[in-house]
């Protein structure tokens, strides 16, 4: 255990000063990259490592808030010991409240909001519906006045309604029509890093498997 933290210590040291001598764009960007093109869970926990390290680096930012707290909820989904991600989520609320005092008429921060919400509402989907579910709508309603158009809480929403039994009001059917609702207004999406734009690649993606579903 002593060589792992040794290691991991190291391993911070090393990848810290790295982060100072970039500006915080060029260091959001690289991360950004990184989890972008990442194929597996370790993959994506290196690139939300590194988001973590560029917000201790600039911890005033919006934008370096933003992206650790959203790594780490999407991180979450796939995390495979169910007993550390509400611990995770934890840390990603608290860069989420920071951002929440900096900007509540972000249509993005709603979204994020709603994201934070879902996961948390996945770790126990059966108990945690009733309070989660209901957190995740108020701030896709607030989405919904600033940006209506927003692709982001298109896609969550077909991700609600996938993984929602057709019982319970969800079904491949409804996902898919958020999916391709979503998926007309991605294209309008900036590569900007300071103007979010995840998600348009996942959500092909499950289009895609609605497809296959519905066949």
């Amino acid at each position: 255990m002593k060589k792992v933290i040794l290691v991991f210590a190291a391993a911070l040291c090393f990848a810290l000063p790295t982060v100072k001598a970039q500006s915080v764009d060029s260091a959001l960007i690289d991360a950004y990259n990184a989890f972008d093109s990442a194929k597996n869970y370790q993959q994506q926990m290196a690139a939300t490592n590194q988001f973590k390290l560029i917000e201790k680096q600039w911890p005033d930012n919006w934008l370096t808030n933003y992206y650790a707290a959203w790594s780490i909820a999407v991180v979450s989904f796939v995390e495979p010991v169910s007993a550390k991600r509400d611990p995770m989520l934890d840390e990603a609320d608290a860069f989420y409240k920071k951002i929440e005092r900096m900007d509540t008429t972000n249509d993005e921060v709603a979204v994020l909001g709603a994201l934070l919400a879902a996961a948390r509402l996945s770790v126990a989907p059966m108990s945690r519906h009733g309070k989660y579910g209901k957190i995740a709508d108020a701030y896709y309603d607030l989405a919904k006045k600033v940006n209506p158009n927003n692709p982001r809480m298109f896609y969550q929403q077909g991700n609600s309604m996938y993984y929602t039994p057709k019982l319970f009001g969800g079904g491949y059917e409804k996902a898919l029509a958020l999916y391709q609702k979503a998926a007309t207004l991605f294209p309008n999406d900036s590569k900007d890093i300071h103007k979010p734009h995840w998600g348009a690649k996942v959500n092909q993606k499950m289009i895609d498997e609605c497809n296959k579903k519905l066949k």
